[in-house]
């Protein structure tokens, strides 16, 4: 591996993963609000006076989220020391469970 890819490896895994740098925190902040926004999205969604009007800011809202959890996943993956045990960790699984059943909406449908 080169280091230009070691480098940007690196960073990555310096953001995703060490919550004691500013990056880090950072990083960690956002993906709780999105979590936060995904909940809310997902509760407003279920409310079927609500849904009527704004299914469609809903949908694409959801698809956002989605797209945006599974980059964290993907970078993830890439900078864990060993891939496969972070893909089958807690915290994988748990990852790849919050993404998978909008992908499978979509292939189901």
């Amino acid at each position: 591996m080169n280091t230009k890819n070691s480098s940007l490896k690196e960073k990555i895994h310096s953001i995703v993963f060490e919550s004691d740098t500013q990056s880090g925190r950072l990083f960690d902040k956002a993906i709780i609000v999105l979590i936060l926004l995904s909940l809310l999205v997902v509760m407003l969604d279920s409310v079927e006076s609500i849904s009527k009007k704004y299914h469609t800011i809903f949908f694409g809202l959801e698809w956002i989220l989605t797209i945006l959890f599974t980059a964290e996943y993907l970078a993830r993956v890439y900078c864990a020391p060993n891939r496969l045990a972070y893909v089958l960790s807690f915290f994988g699984i748990i990852d790849l469970l919050a993404i998978t059943p909008t992908y499978l909406t979509w292939l189901l449908s």
